[in-house]
């Protein structure tokens, strides 16, 4: 798959008062397949910055967010509005079963890129771990070239 897309990702994590964000840009692949869009990137293991492994996003046509993460963290999170899923969450020291609530779901994604936009809360054991945010946008690599020839 060819990453000829711009990935801007911003996550807000609330947790008993305090807050957290983490921010990521980097080149990704943007597709469409069967009426779901794939949002797939390379992220880099914070221990190890030789490794790296795949997460893929894919937000089908009901607007359910299902994202795939690779790695020794691997998780496969499904954001649905209004739905709580069970999600199987690996860490270092063994598996962790989440529970994940979706608030909200917006997107607004075309064939060029758009934007994405998701609300949930984690339970662990029924007690509320977290509330979160995402926010993603995709945009074509070579859109941010400015192409005025008078501008040169």
């Amino acid at each position: 798959m060819e990453e000829n897309y711009i990935l801007s990702v911003l996550g807000k994590q609330y947790v008993d008062g305090q807050s957290d964000k983490v921010e990521l840009k980097t080149s990704a692949a943007y597709v469409t397949r069967n009426g779901s869009r794939y949002i797939s990137y390379n992220e880099y293991d914070a221990q190890n910055p030789n490794r790296h492994y795949r997460t893929t996003v894919k937000v089908d046509p009901n607007n359910t967010v299902t994202v795939i993460k690779g790695g020794s963290e691997s998780h496969h999170l499904i954001l649905e509005k209004g739905k709580r899923h069970k999600c199987e969450y690996m860490t270092n020291f063994g598996s962790i079963t989440l529970g994940v609530y979706t608030d909200n779901v917006k997107v607004n994604l075309n064939d060029k890129g758009g934007e994405l936009e998701v609300r949930y809360s984690i339970d662990i054991q029924s007690e509320l771990a977290s509330t979160n945010e995402l926010f993603i946008k995709i945009e074509e690599a070579n859109k941010n070239v400015n192409s005025n020839p008078d501008s040169q």
